[in-house]
């Protein structure tokens, strides 16, 4: 099957979040307030409110990263969290690095790209042992990103992390 005729769960999601992205945009530029216009209440509205985010949840940090009421913001760097990458498995963060958990709070991560062609590999579901490339069938270890069979002629590159605060981060 052509590689375009695939799936591709990161370029889905991306539409997906650009799509929600312009809907916030979009409600947000109708929800302003013109001071010609009495608030929905009835009432004038407060400046402070447009824009303030005192008393209100901010359900993403400056990364983009979604957080919870209580919960800290993720470090500078943080890619993602630790408890999104299932043991044995991985996960694409921010489109362009796979983070894997070999074993149990082991953590390493690698350029998303083969080396081959580009393409983005997939990330490898718990216990899978090896990372796939869709366009050519590549396959990479999932314990080092090093070369199992191509035709791409080495591994994936390395990305240093470390984890803090509850984050793989790049160190």
């Amino acid at each position: 099957m052509p590689v375009q005729d695939r799936f591709n769960p990161c370029a889905a999601r991306r539409a997906l979040l650009l799509g929600a992205g312009a809907l916030g945009v979009t409600v947000v530029a109708g929800c302003g307030d013109d001071p010609a216009e009495p608030a929905a209440n009835g009432g004038a509205s407060s400046p402070a409110a447009a824009g303030s985010t005192t008393g209100a949840t901010n359900p993403f940090d400056n990364t983009g990263a979604p957080t919870q009421p209580g919960e800290a913001a993720p470090p500078a760097g943080a890619l993602v969290a630790t408890k999104e990458v299932p043991v044995g498995g991985g996960v694409i963060a921010k489109d362009t690095v796979l983070v894997v958990q070999p074993r149990q709070g082991t953590f390493k991560a690698f350029k998303a790209a083969c080396p081959h062609q580009g393409i983005m590999v997939d990330p490898p579901a718990a216990g899978d042992a090896v990372i796939n490339c869709p366009g050519h069938n590549s396959q990479f270890k999932v314990a080092d990103g090093s070369l199992v069979r191509g035709p791409a002629s080495r591994g994936l590159s390395g990305v240093p992390v470390k984890v803090q605060d509850g984050y793989v981060v790049e160190a």
